[in-house]
């Protein structure tokens, strides 16, 4: 099972981060960090160096069904 977790993010190397920068990083079943995604749903590098803060879980989706992995952002207002 993955899981989606919302985080406020800070951008270390890069553009100047938007006055709220939360987003969602994906877990996967080990709890490694698989993907990183900005407050829009969009897939950001997970190599710009990023400084987060883990704000709440969202939920957890089968691997197989990436229908619940947007599901679980339509609920926190991406959409």
């Amino acid at each position: 099972m993955h899981k989606v977790i919302k985080i406020r993010f800070t951008l270390l190397n890069g553009e100047t981060p938007e006055a709220n920068c939360y987003g969602y990083m994906e877990l996967n079943g080990d709890g490694n960090m698989i993907a990183l995604y900005n407050r829009y749903g969009e897939e950001i590098s997970m190599y710009g160096g990023h400084e987060f803060i883990k704000v709440r879980s969202l939920g957890k989706f089968d691997n197989e069904d990436r229908d619940n992995f947007y599901s679980l952002l339509e609920t926190d207002g991406v959409g």
